[in-house]
């Protein structure tokens, strides 16, 4: 059986969890260009929101005027916090289940005999330990998964036997299927196939002619109820990182280097999870007026996940306090520019 595991609004539900007297307002987190004060587009938005018809990629000037200013707050994206969170998430995760994808930072595919059953206490775990909500589907396809837990959103849990995967596969616009864009959709709807099942009607040979031998093989195996199964090769994860906010601010090294170590070991552990060396070093400085800074080491040759970092941590710090004269409020770390290891397995 196949598990899909997506998040609910996961960057507006991290912001209101920790803006708990925003609760019931509308959270937009956005992506702001910095030209002007409304630049930008929006990243994503939580549930009242959507009601109005604010959207991922709307212009926030769009969306200010769908809000009222009273009952909205627009915050820019936070990329190390959600980062924390989707770590902290994978790890309960590949902790439950057998085989796992991450397929972005807020979804995952499982392949794992007893899904169903892992499936309710899964979604519990996530909720005590973080206090967030997630959509579950369960299915014997990947693909019936995913759309399973489309349709169970929000904060649902949908489980389907091959019969209930077919009828709802089946019946669904073709639109709403994963892997069909507009385009698709638009193409299809003009041959006559306004939902899966009409695909079957179709000739395999006007699919190929239409789609490409490629997608039109696919085509005809989706109308037919044959949906490919196997969760694939998992992404490639650009970076690893960690923040954390000091007991108060500082600029004593010893401090810093402490914090840098406990933040330091949480990273390794997911680098030692994803089997890769690295070849960039980095640390980040939130300082008393607000601005991040960072610096930046690169290894001629690729570090593994194991490997003693102190010196170039010490070196990093030194630099920063030398040139920047304010005190610091967070600091963080970020291992980047990754390779596999290879044949390095003896380092496990």
């Amino acid at each position: 059986m196949y598990l899909h595991l997506d998040m609910d609004y996961f960057f507006a539900q991290l912001e209101e969890k920790r803006r708990p007297m925003a609760a019931g307002k509308i959270i937009v987190v956005c992506v702001f260009s910095g030209r002007t004060a409304d630049s930008g587009v929006v990243s994503t938005v939580n549930y009242p929101g959507r009601a109005l018809g604010i959207h991922s990629g709307m212009p926030i000037a769009f969306a200010r005027k769908r809000a009222p200013p009273a009952d909205s707050i627009f915050i820019p994206v936070d990329h190390e916090y959600y980062s924390q969170a989707s770590v902290q998430i994978d790890r309960i995760i590949r902790n439950m289940c057998a085989k796992v994808v991450q397929a972005s930072i807020d979804e995952w595919n499982v392949e794992d005999a007893i899904a169903e059953g892992k499936a309710p206490a899964l979604k519990e775990k996530i909720r005590t330990a973080l206090g967030l909500a997630c959509s579950v589907g369960v299915a014997p396809s990947l693909l019936g998964a995913k759309m399973a837990a489309s349709k169970s959103k929000p904060d649902g849990l949908l489980i389907l036997n091959k019969a209930g995967e077919r009828k709802l596969i089946g019946r669904s616009d073709v639109e709403k299927v994963p892997g069909i864009g507009p385009k698709t959709a638009e193409a299809l709807r003009s041959l006559g196939a306004d939902r899966v099942d009409d695909i079957s009607k179709l000739d395999p040979l006007v699919l190929v002619e239409t789609f490409g031998r490629k997608s039109g093989a696919w085509l005809h195996d989706l109308g037919r109820g044959w949906y490919d199964s196997g969760l694939g090769e998992e992404k490639g994860q650009e970076e690893v990182s960690h923040m954390g906010t000091l007991k108060e601010k500082t600029r004593d090294p010893y401090l810093l280097l402490s914090k840098l170590a406990e933040l330091e070991a949480e990273a390794r552990e997911r680098l030692m999870h994803m089997k890769k060396s690295y070849k960039t070093l980095s640390l980040i400085f939130v300082t008393d007026d607000l601005r991040s800074h960072t610096k930046s080491v690169s290894f001629r040759n690729p570090r593994a996940w194991n490997e003693d970092i102190t010196k170039d941590k010490e070196a990093l710090v030194r630099e920063f306090l030398a040139g920047n004269p304010l005190d610091i409020r967070r600091i963080g770390i970020r291992f980047g520019n990754f390779l596999d290891l290879g044949g390095q397995t003896t380092l496990f």
